[in-house]
Order: structure tokens, then C-alpha cells, then sequence
């Protein structure tokens, strides 16, 4: 019996793990490809990066692509620095505002390569 509990326990915490486990407002959150972030009122998946090019910007634009499940659907919500300007994005879930910030935190600073932070406004 407890090799049992003891295994039902391990495999709890691994496809918590997998599954990106339960991630709250306001805190740094890391986050890896096709990984399911479970915020409370929706689930948030990287989709992964994308170049647009641009005439006027020799370099292009950088989007990072994520996808948004709730009850009232799906959809995408993109970041990009743009033209260097590192602010979040805003966006709405179920009438619910939030923001999605990378690279850098208006309230936590600097950001590594794999954290974001998502705020409930």
C-alpha cells in the first residue's frame, strides 16, 4: 500500500511538472514550448516565435505567439519589443483584463530568455 500512495504521489508531481503546474498572477512564470501554464482563469501555451519583415526595419519584427484556452474560447495573443519599446501586452479573457509582459517586468525588472509574467488588472 505505500509503494502505492508513494507512487500515485510521484506521478501527481510529474504531470504537474509536464503540464506546467498552476501559475499565479503578478510572479515570474517560466515557460518552454507547447508547455500548458495553468493561470485561474485561463490556460496559456507558448506557441513559439515568428519573424514578420518590414520595409522600414531592416531586421524585421520578432512576435512570440501564445495560446489562450478559457471558457469562452480560444485564441492568440502576441508580444513583440517592436522597435525596442519593451512593454506589455494587453488582453482579455471571459470580460477579465490582463497583461502579458516579457523580457523585462514593470514590477520585477529584468526577465530572463524563458520567464514571463502575467497580471490580472
Amino acid at each position: 500500500m505505500i509503494k502505492f500512495l508513494a507512487l500515485f504521489t510521484l506521478l501527481g508531481v510529474f504531470s504537474s511538472f509536464c503540464a506546467g503546474g498552476a501559475s499565479s498572477y503578478g510572479a515570474k512564470t517560466k515557460f518552454a514550448k507547447d508547455a500548458v501554464l495553468d493561470f485561474p482563469d485561463f490556460k496559456l501555451t507558448y506557441l513559439g516565435n515568428r519573424k514578420v519583415p518590414s520595409e522600414h526595419w531592416p531586421n524585421g519584427f520578432n512576435y512570440h505567439d501564445f495560446g489562450i484556452r478559457s471558457r469562452s474560447g480560444e485564441r492568440t495573443v502576441s508580444w513583440s519589443s517592436g522597435t525596442g519599446d519593451i512593454g506589455p501586452v494587453e488582453f482579455e479573457v471571459d470580460g477579465a483584463k490582463f497583461q502579458l509582459e516579457l523580457r523585462f517586468s514593470e514590477g520585477l525588472g529584468k526577465l530572463a530568455e524563458n520567464e514571463l509574467v502575467i497580471t490580472k488588472k
